[in-house]
């Protein structure tokens, strides 16, 4: 190794480039995402690592892992390295002055922007000083049209896409759930006629209609006919009436009860039947997705790293459900109804 790697023979700015790359990289998992974030193509950032393991002489990321992981190495140099680059980067700072930070508003269901997104906003924000964001309640296409929002986040593929860009971000489908209390007292229903005995639980949103049909095997149920009805727009208040034993709902994001389904307080009922998918898209004005870079590169990191985590936690709540069955936390009876 020729030393640290802050060579004479590469200009100043590519070599800071270099380490940028290496420790956004770290943080996404993803050359891709890191690309985005530097503007720049994906091989560069590829170039601008092994540039770095070429000098060093030592792997900086374990390559056949995805996402991308660092090395041990690579975790002793990064802590080295972070300080410098905290350094140029509140040189850079200093410099720009009383440059203003561009505020890219945004808006998302409540609760997933308590819970998941804010953390991620907070991430991107970290990997780029210079954007600020102001987090808004669930809006409408309308209300993003009429420029109340420069983006949307929406659990639904929007109709009509003649003015917006509608990016993608996940599908996922809801089991049927209810507490062993609720079920024990009331009974457990086996198909969606059953409901009709039972309390319904249900989330309507600005862009969404109450879950009136169930699906399985990609067959639907007729219209259900629930015995009561109690909607919300709001998650949490759903997931607190049903620990309270008041009703079932197919309605409860998988990632918001990761912990309930563990211990067995939450389980889900009438194996193979779920809510229609949910279908996460992130809107923008199809002028402004354009003309605005800063709404791109958002758009397309958002979309990449909030799929990767709802896929992941998604998986760890199917996995609750498994362990909490293997533990004997779910009542036999309530078991033969998951059968």
């Amino acid at each position: 190794m020729s030393g640290f790697y802050w060579p004479n023979d590469m200009k100043q700015k590519e070599n800071l480039l270099a380490w940028k790359a290496l420790t956004i990289t770290v943080e996404t998992g993803n050359i891709t995402q890191t690309a985005h974030l530097l503007d720049v193509d994906s091989a560069k950032v590829s170039r601008l690592v092994s540039g770095l393991e070429k000098e060093l002489g030592f792997d900086l990321l374990v390559k056949d892992h995805r996402p991308f992981v660092p090395t041990e190495r690579c975790r002793q140099i990064l802590t080295m390295v972070q300080p410098l680059l905290d350094g140029f980067n509140r040189l850079d700072e200093f410099c720009a002055g009383t440059a203003q930070k561009r505020l890219i508003r945004i808006s998302a269901p409540v609760e997933m922007m308590q819970q998941f997104y804010s953390e991620e906003l907070m991430q991107y924000s970290r990997l780029n000083p210079s954007i600020q964001f102001s987090m808004l309640p669930e809006m409408t296409v309308k209300q993003l049209l009429d420029g109340d929002t420069d983006i949307a986040l929406v659990n639904h593929s929007p109709a009509n896409q003649s003015k917006i860009v509608a990016r993608h971000v996940v599908s996922n489908s809801t089991p049927i759930f209810a507490t062993p209390q609720y079920l024990l007292e009331h009974g457990v229903p086996r198909n969606p006629e059953d409901l009709i005995h039972h309390t319904g639980l249900l989330q309507v949103m600005p862009n969404t209609v109450p879950t009136m049909i169930l699906y399985k095997d990609g067959v639907a149920s007729k219209i259900i006919q629930w015995g009561n009805i109690y909607l919300s727009h709001d998650q949490f208040l759903i997931r607190n009436l049903v620990l309270n034993h008041q009703g079932i709902t197919p309605d409860l994001y998988l990632g918001h009860i990761i912990k309930e389904l563990r211990e067995g307080r939450i389980v889900p009922v009438m194996k193979g039947w779920e809510r229609q998918n949910w279908n996460m898209h992130i809107l923008a004005r199809k002028d402004q997705y354009i003309e605005d870079s800063e709404i791109r590169n958002f758009m397309n990191w958002f979309s990449q790293i909030e799929n990767r985590n709802c896929v992941e936690r998604i998986m760890e709540a199917r996995k609750a459900i498994e362990e909490a069955k293997a533990n004997g936390l779910i009542p036999e009876c309530l078991m033969e109804s998951q059968e």
